[in-house]
């Protein structure tokens, strides 16, 4: 029968764990002769148990439970103390030596008479000479949770631990209360240069590369357009790739979105929508089918789709934009903290509602499912990680102004273009309209058109929409009805 951990390998696992399984009754209450190296552990409830003769050398404890525990004859020696609880605790023969104390609490101890301390420094410590309490303590600095001295040297040792500068003793914060766009930033400016793609979400105001590679693609002039606006100066128009643009919109091809982002750029509005919408919501909905927790949405498309307007069948996405969303931006502060899947991310992420909140979103209840994308998010390269952020950042933004857009500015229907075409372009919309609006609004137009008298509703249409068109060269005007079926 495997030996059941020992409470030092329980703690350095993290006080989340420790916690459950005491809770659970599942760990036994003495532990005499235990002996923690280097610890570094934050709201472990240690209150209760048999300590007796324990060691605890350079151990950074914070927010512990020694309450009435048996800690006689225990030792400890360098490190810090803070915000620990040794209320009614038994401390007979204990050695405190070059030790730092905190705010700890040592009202009702016993066998402080017979507490030996050497080189301690003590600060607003309660209970040991008379003092009375101080106000209560701040909450621990978020991101200083669990950690051996050996990992937090390994995180801090890191890329980008070296770029922060040297921290001293203190860990990077862990902040995932801060929007995606400031954990963007931050991780930008630790590159030595900001990457071409950068320019595909300028809604988050990255900082803009200095050169873009040369290039006659839609892709390219889309990109140069957007560091113009970026740089403050005025895009300019390409002839012939505004000509490109309009073909690409009119037969749906691929560079779909990047012609309409690019007509968006330098101020041309598109001839043709609805011809696009198909490969549009297709490229979307590939994008949304793949199995990935932090999978990327290409904010060109999304973009693309609030520019043309084409609202049908897009914002049922917006649910799923936002829990890969929750979950890349959750990780990222996290791996910016120096937590990994390998170490106490689970206390990290227990220390802070902000992070409750973001696990909720991305995978509700299912711990194991948040793990298994954050193994796979940290095992990306640190652009990649990067890039996820930033277009979902991007893709969620142009989603939920896509939500915002009033119904039936876009037919269900896919085909048959020609219905909605004039003058070799697509006839702009007006309103939309329901059976009970027709001899108010457009009695005239629909006797023209649909042959309805004037004055009357139209017979059996009441779950119908009415799509009222023009034609902006012309004027011409046409009212198409729009079945549920």
């Amino acid at each position: 029968m495997p030996k059941a951990p020992s409470i030092e390998k329980l703690l350095q696992n993290g006080s989340a764990e420790w916690n459950k399984l005491r809770k659970a009754g599942q760990v036994p209450t003495d532990h005499t002769g235990a002996t923690f190296t280097q610890l570094f552990s934050a709201n472990a409830d240690l209150s209760g148990l048999g300590l007796v003769g324990s060691e605890w050398e350079r151990c950074d404890l914070s927010k512990i439970n020694f309450r009435d525990s048996d800690l006689s004859n225990s030792y400890f020696h360098g490190g810090r103390l803070q915000d620990c609880d040794f209320r009614g605790a038994n401390l007979e023969g204990a050695t405190f030596e070059k030790l730092k104390l905190l705010r700890c609490d040592f009202t009702g101890a016993k066998g402080l008479e017979d507490l030996e301390m050497d080189e301690v420094d003590m600060d607003r410590v309660v209970g040991l000479d008379g003092e009375e309490a101080p106000p209560p303590p701040p909450p621990p600095a978020q991101g200083i949770t669990a950690f051996t001295r050996e990992q937090r040297e390994k995180a801090l040792g890191s890329a980008a631990a070296a770029v922060m500068g040297p921290v001293g003793e203190e860990l990077p914060p862990f902040k995932p209360q801060d929007p995606p766009g400031a954990l963007f930033f931050r991780a930008l400016k630790r590159l030595a240069a900001p990457p071409v793609w950068v320019l595909d979400v300028p809604g988050l105001r990255p900082l803009v590369p200095q050169r873009l590679p040369p290039g006659s693609s839609l892709e390219a002039m889309y990109r140069e357009a957007v560091k113009s606006r970026l740089e403050n100066k005025k895009p300019s128009a390409d002839p012939g790739a505004v000509e490109r643009a309009q073909k690409s919109l009119r037969m749906g091809g691929k560079d779909a979105s990047v012609a309409a982002m690019y007509l968006r750029e330098v101020g041309v509005l598109p001839l043709f929508r609805f011809s696009a919408a198909k490969v549009l919501k297709d490229a979307l909905r590939a994008e949304v089918e793949v199995d990935d927790l932090t999978g990327s949405i290409d904010p060109r498309v999304t973009g693309a789709l609030l520019e043309l307007r084409l609202t049908h069948e897009v914002v049922e996405h917006l649910q799923e934009a936002r829990r890969r969303l929750a979950a890349t931006q959750l990780y990222t502060a996290l791996l910016e903290a120096g937590f990994t899947p390998e170490n106490n991310w689970e206390e990290a992420l227990e220390s802070a509602e902000p992070a409750m909140e973001l696990a909720q979103l991305a995978t509700a209840e299912d711990r194991n499912a948040l793990f298994e994308g954050f193994q796979v998010f940290a095992a990306l390269p640190d652009e990649a990680r990067l890039r996820r952020l930033a277009y979902l950042a991007e893709t969620v933004t142009n989603l939920e102004l896509v939500s915002r857009l009033p119904e039936g500015m876009e037919p269900q229907w896919l085909t048959g273009p020609e219905t909605r075409e004039c003058h070799d372009r697509e006839m702009t919309y007006v309103q939309a309209l329901r059976a009970a609006d027709i001899p108010a609004k457009v009695p005239a137009l629909a006797k023209a058109e649909l042959g309805v008298p004037e004055g009357e509703v139209p017979e059996d249409s009441e779950d119908d929409l009415f799509v009222h068109l023009r034609c902006d060269v012309c004027g011409k005007e046409k009212l198409i009805v729009q079945s549920p079926e």
